[in-house]
């Protein structure tokens, strides 16, 4: 039998839900774990408070939603190089992630799930937004909705022109490749479709058409999927951690603790094909 002392609290209705009466460092049996995978798949992101775990603990409970996928860029932690350290000094001015994006849409099979662990966050800010693109499709209109039906996006990531906060970055002078990615993406678990796409650094174009061509298009989904009421928003505590579905998901992180330090574990849950 499941987890029966399991308390599952939407945060907003949008999307959101935290999941509590749970310990991760624990054991989990596998119809706890489908309680908590269905959870994600009816919230679209998760999150779990007072959690103190190992990064062997992260990485056990991150392997029970697939193959843990390796960034192409950024090291992991020795003895753990699944796992990446995310520090945002009291100096530093840039943050990773501080623009509405979903995640490795610059690789050619995208990440399914990210996982994000608390170690130190600062005495206030530093909260995450996110953003549902299934609402973001499902509330255009039909006639936008059959133009953007065949549509795909050009995405990449060049390295010499994102800078991101205290990371060790590899291959900073490779010509990064571009991918291909449908505009509209069918989730293959629920059958929904979602706005698939990424800010301006990574969602680059339309394929087949000009930078120009492209943005009143995607300047404007880019508004709207993020539209307040589409919206919600975490406040990070010590031991906090998040699950969340890029793969209907966008998600941002407020940079407004400068002065303050802010430690995260990521973990990135490895895709399938989005053709």
């Amino acid at each position: 039998m499941g987890n029966n002392s399991l308390e599952i609290k939407p945060i907003a209705g949008a999307l959101g839900a935290e999941i509590h009466g749970i310990d991760l460092s624990e054991p989990m049996d596998d119809v706890t774990f489908q309680q908590i995978h269905q959870t994600l798949l009816d919230h679209c992101v998760i999150f779990f408070r007072g959690q103190h775990i190992t990064p062997s603990e992260q990485l056990a409970f991150a392997k029970r939603w697939g193959d843990i996928h390796l960034h192409p860029h950024i090291p992991g932690l020795d003895g753990t190089p699944e796992v990446f350290e995310i520090v945002k000094k009291e100096d530093d001015i840039h943050t990773l992630g501080g623009n509405w994006h979903t995640d490795q849409m610059f690789t050619e099979t995208p990440v399914r799930a990210t996982m994000l662990y608390a170690k130190q966050v600062p005495p206030r800010g530093g909260d995450t937004l996110f953003a549902n693109a299934y609402l973001a499709y499902e509330t255009l209109s039909d006639g936008m909705k059959d133009m953007l039906a065949e549509l795909r996006t050009v995405n990449t990531y060049n390295m010499k022109k994102q800078r991101a906060a205290a990371m060790q970055v590899s291959d900073i002078n490779e010509e990064p490749a571009e991918f291909e990615h449908p505009l509209v993406r069918t989730h293959n678990e629920t059958g929904r479709k979602a706005l698939y796409m990424s800010y301006e650094g990574i969602t680059k174009r339309l394929a087949g058409m000009t930078d120009a061509e492209s943005e009143p298009v995607l300047g404007y989904l880019r508004q709207h999927v993020t539209r307040p009421e589409f919206t919600c928003r975490f406040r990070w505590e010590e031991g906090s951690l998040a699950v969340w579905d890029n793969r209907c998901v966008q998600h941002l992180a407020i940079n407004d603790y400068h002065g303050y330090r802010r430690v995260m574990h990521r973990i990135t849950v490895n895709g399938e094909p989005t053709t």
